[in-house]
């Protein structure tokens, strides 16, 4: 008797699947959905590079591999492949990734570009000079990220506080947002180049941050 299987989302699910790998696979699809009508509306993250990247050039490494996690439509992926690394960016929204790819091309500049869901997204090993992550927070990717850094590699991490609630735009959920010192604790095991915690002035008017750019050190295997 053939199996019984039916489609949720466009994906071919099986009915063996417990009930909640289920209802993550159709949230995600749901996600993915709504991002990529974002991005077709524009109502997304400015084309600059991150000041964060551009002020602190002396603290991070002078080439090599770099990964952008969550890159949107690539503005820091495209500004690092600019000053010469080789560099794969990865995000949930197919036409964020497309439209990434479509500015390389204009550029002439080589972005390896993925649409992927990094829930099940895995990191490489060890293989990474440079990883940036920006304004996307899932705790659980920590250690691959840690993971991913060749010794000596640099991350550049920045994202939403706790205390953004107060101005009324970013995430509403607490679970997305960090607790006081939790991004340092987080990456505890990297040297820290830089620090902090606050209240910037965004493109969007203010906005709390927790800003980190560590080093993983260059004997840590």
């Amino acid at each position: 008797m053939p199996s019984h299987r039916w489609q949720i989302g466009g994906l071919d699910a099986n009915p063996l699947l417990p009930y909640t790998a289920l209802a993550e696979a159709e949230a995600m699809q749901d996600a993915a959905k709504e991002w990529d009508e974002r991005y077709r509306q524009g109502r997304t993250m400015p084309d600059e590079p991150a000041a964060l990247l551009v002020k602190n050039l002396p603290l991070l490494p002078k080439g090599g591999k770099a990964l952008d996690i969550a890159m949107g439509t690539g503005r820091n992926a495209l500004y690092l492949a600019s000053l010469g690394f080789q560099v794969t960016g990865v995000d949930l929204s197919a036409v964020a990734v497309e439209k990434c790819r479509q500015k390389a091309e204009r550029l002439g500049l080589s972005i390896e570009a993925l649409a992927a869901d990094l829930e099940h997204y895995p990191l490489p090993t060890g293989e990474c000079d440079l990883i940036v992550n920006f304004y996307y927070l899932q705790r659980s990717l920590t250690p691959q990220i840690v993971a991913a850094l060749k010794p000596g590699g640099v991350l550049v991490f920045e994202t939403f506080t706790i205390d953004q609630l107060q101005f009324g735009w970013g995430p509403k959920s607490p679970g997305n947002l960090l607790r006081p010192g939790e991004l340092r604790e987080m990456f505890a095991g990297l040297e820290t180049l830089l620090y902090h915690e606050g209240v910037i002035q965004g493109d969007r008017g203010p906005k709390a941050v927790a800003r980190l750019i560590g080093r993983r050190a260059s004997g840590q295997a």
